[in-house]
C-alpha cells in the first residue's frame, strides 16, 4: 500500500467508490479508506442460499427521469435494470382487528421506479471491479486528520493498531455528522462546518427494513401489488422486492420499512419484530406468507458507522452547505448528505462524489 497517496477518500459507500472510480479514470494517485469489513456502505444486499439474485436491504430504487447519473453509471457498468413490480391491488391496514382493505387504485402506484438486476450490491461490485486492489483497504477506521505544512497526517485504527498515512487531498465519502463526531482534526474544522455537520441526519439512519423471501410471488397470482401501508404495523410501508431477471422473477419477496421507532425496536429485539412482522403479512397476503424460505433484516439505527444516538428521527432534512474552511482548502466533502441537489438520495451519493473531484482537479490544475 503507498503510504503517501495524492489523495485518500474516506468512507467506502456508493460515493466513495465513484470518487474513486472517477480519480481511477483520470490516472490519479489515491487511496480508499473503509470502516467497514465489507464497501458499499448503506448499499447492502443479501440472498437465499447461493442465490445470485439479490434483494436489497438499503436503497433499492433510482428514477432514470431524474437519476441521470445512476441511470449513466448503471449503463456504463453493463448493469440491467427492470420495472418496480405495482401491478394488482393496493393494500390498506386501517385499524388493529379490522381485515385489511384491497383498492384497485387504476394507475401505476410507482412510476418511473426502477431496480438493478442483483440489486444495489450490483454497481458496488461494478465499482469495484474498476479499481484496483491495492488502492482500497476495508477495516480501517479513520480517527485524527492532522495539517502540517501542506501535507496530512491521517491516523486510522485498523487490527488494533493505530497507523498513519499521508496525503495530500482528502475527500470525505462519509455521513456529516459522523466527521463531527468521530473524527479530530487539527486544525480544528470551522465552527460552521461542524455545527452544519453536526445538525445533519443522517439519511436511513432512523430506519430499519425487512424482505421476507418466499419461493415465489404468490400474492400476485391473487391479484395483489405486493404493495401496502398499515396503521398498525411493524411494517407501514410495504412493497413487492421480488428480484428479477430478463423481465421473470427469480423468486418472490415482500420488503417493509418498521414502524416502530428505534428505541423500541431495540427493546423488543430482532426474532420478536421479525415474528410479528411474519403475523403482518399473514394479514395482508394470506396463509402462504407463513412460509418464508428466508427473513433478512437490518435496523440500520444499529450501525455504527451509519448512525449516532440524534439519528432516531424519521424525517428527510435539508441537505448539502455552502461554508468553506480556510485552514483545510485541500478537503473536499462527498457523501449523499453533502448533495443539496439529491441529498439523501443514490444520485446525491454520485452528484457529490462528482463535485467533490472536480474541485479537487480544478485545485490541481491551479497549483500545478
Amino acid at each position: 500500500m503507498n503510504r503517501h497517496p495524492q489523495t485518500v477518500i474516506v468512507g467506502g459507500g456508493l460515493s466513495g467508490l465513484y470518487a474513486a472510480y472517477l480519480l481511477e479514470q483520470q490516472h490519479q494517485d489515491y487511496l480508499l479508506l473503509e470502516a467497514r469489513e465489507r464497501f458499499g456502505g448503506r448499499i447492502v444486499s443479501a440472498s437465499p442460499g447461493s442465490q445470485a439474485a439479490t434483494v436489497d436491504l438499503g436503497p433499492s430504487w433510482f428514477w432514470p427521469n431524474i437519476n441521470p447519473r445512476i441511470s449513466g453509471l448503471a449503463e456504463a457498468l453493463n448493469i440491467p435494470s427492470y420495472k418496480q413490480h405495482g401491478d394488482g391491488h393496493y393494500l390498506v391496514e386501517k385499524a388493529r382487528g379490522a381485515p385489511p382493505q384491497a383498492i384497485n387504485v387504476g394507475y401505476d402506484i410507482m412510476p418511473d421506479t426502477y431496480r438493478l438486476e442483483g440489486g444495489m450490491q450490483a454497481m458496488v461490485e461494478g465499482l469495484l471491479e474498476k479499481l484496483p486492489a491495492e488502492k482500497r483497504i476495508a477495516s480501517s477506521k479513520l480517527t485524527e486528520v492532522s495539517l502540517n505544512n501542506g501535507t496530512y497526517t491521517l491516523s486510522y485504527e485498523r487490527s488494533g493498531e493505530t497507523r498513519t498515512l499521508q496525503t495530500q487531498n482528502i475527500i470525505f465519502a462519509m455521513p456529516l455528522r459522523l466527521i463531527a463526531r468521530t473524527v479530530s482534526f487539527n486544525p480544528s474544522l470551522s465552527p460552521a462546518l461542524m455545527n452544519t455537520f453536526d445538525g445533519t441526519e443522517t439519511w436511513m439512519a432512523a430506519h430499519a427494513k425487512a424482505v421476507f423471501i418466499y419461493d415465489k410471488p404468490f400474492w400476485r397470482d391473487n391479484g395483489f401489488s405486493g404493495s401496502a401501508s398499515s396503521n398498525v404495523g411493524p411494517l407501514v410501508e410495504i412493497h413487492d422486492a421480488s428480484p428479477e431477471l430478463n423481465g421473470q422473477p427469480v423468486y418472490g419477496a415482500i420488503m417493509g420499512f418498521m414502524g416502530i421507532n428505534a428505541a423500541a425496536r431495540k427493546t423488543a429485539g430482532d426474532e420478536t419484530l421479525k415474528k410479528l412482522i411474519q403475523q403482518q403479512l399473514v394479514r395482508l397476503f394470506g396463509p402462504d406468507a407463513a412460509n418464508p424460505i428466508s427473513i433478512q433484516y437490518v435496523d440500520w439505527f444499529q450501525e455504527k458507522y451509519t448512525a449516532t444516538n440524534d439519528d432516531m428521527a424519521v424525517m428527510h432534512g435539508l441537505y448539502g452547505f455552502t461554508q468553506q474552511d480556510e485552514n483545510h482548502p485541500n478537503i473536499f466533502f462527498a457523501g449523499t448528505e453533502a448533495s443539496r441537489a439529491y441529498g439523501g438520495y443514490l444520485e446525491g451519493a454520485l452528484d457529490s462524489a462528482n463535485k467533490a473531484v472536480e474541485a479537487l482537479m480544478t485545485k490541481s490544475l491551479q497549483f500545478s
